[in-house]
């Protein structure tokens, strides 16, 4: 933990690991499965879901790995991995490499980047997204800590703390904010998704949590447009999921 963190943004990130079933279970923590039911909003349009990379029929987590697999995709009897950077495409069947890509997250720089995604770039994207996002709160400590500040009262009370993430660790950008309430629990995440360009920013609710084997995940994920601090009504994307599975190590 570096010298930036303060007792009491320590404080909120050990109760935000608490309120995700302690240290304990991320240790024990094998796998996240996802079944995705629809993605929506902007940013999927513009770059291409439906038409240039389709929705696999599940996702497979490993965020201690940073790693996330996306089977039957982009066709059926193909499964697509991300890990730590690195993305390709294999055959089910036999494991040949169809689509490899090393280095991935350098091909989305300059006009490259901007146009409709190939099925390995919405790998590199949610493959690195769902990998973070399943590491939280509990990789928090491993970031510098910027600013600490509460907003509201009561029941009402959130802690925000915007952290400086590690510079190995693929994500949507270095600096971003994390919003716990009073319980805990992690309910807004804003960030720049740089690999979109200079005008993704988005503030990150985290919606519709279910309890999977002492470990709460979202099954509604939903990013409105930001300007500064404030989340303005534009869905730059949302991802709906019809159930998840926590699988856990032996005790």
């Amino acid at each position: 933990m570096d010298a930036g963190w303060t007792t009491e943004a320590f404080e909120v990130v050990s109760l935000a690991c608490e309120h995700y079933g302690g240290m304990g279970t991320w240790r024990r923590l094998r796998e996240v499965r996802l079944l995705p039911l629809r993605l929506s909003g902007l940013v999927p349009w513009l770059k291409g879901s439906g038409s240039t990379f389709p929705l696999p029929s599940r996702f497979e987590i490993r965020p201690r790995e940073r790693t996330t697999r996306f089977v039957d995709f982009p066709t059926q009897g193909e499964v697509g991995t991300f890990s730590n950077g690195a993305v390709r495409i294999e055959r089910i069947a036999d494991g040949m490499v169809v689509a490899t890509g090393e280095a991935h997250r350098r091909t989305f720089r300059g006009l490259a980047g901007a146009g409709r995604w190939t099925p390995l770039d919405a790998l590199y994207f949610f493959g690195y997204a769902l990998a973070h996002y399943h590491s939280l709160p509990f990789t928090l400590l491993d970031a510098r800590l910027l600013s600490a500040r509460t907003a509201g009262t009561g029941p009402a009370r959130k802690h925000i703390l915007e952290l400086e993430l590690p510079a190995d660790l693929h994500t949507h950008s270095r600096r971003q904010s994390f919003h716990f309430d009073a319980l805990g629990n992690l309910t807004r995440h804003d960030y720049h998704a740089e690999v979109i360009g200079f005008w993704a920013r988005g503030a990150h609710f985290w919606r519709r949590q279910t309890l999977c084997n002492g470990f709460p995940v979202s099954l509604d994920r939903h990013v409105l447009a930001r300007i500064g601090s404030h989340a303005i009504p534009i869905t730059a994307l949302r991802a709906t999921f019809a159930s998840a599975e926590v699988d856990l190590a032996p005790e």
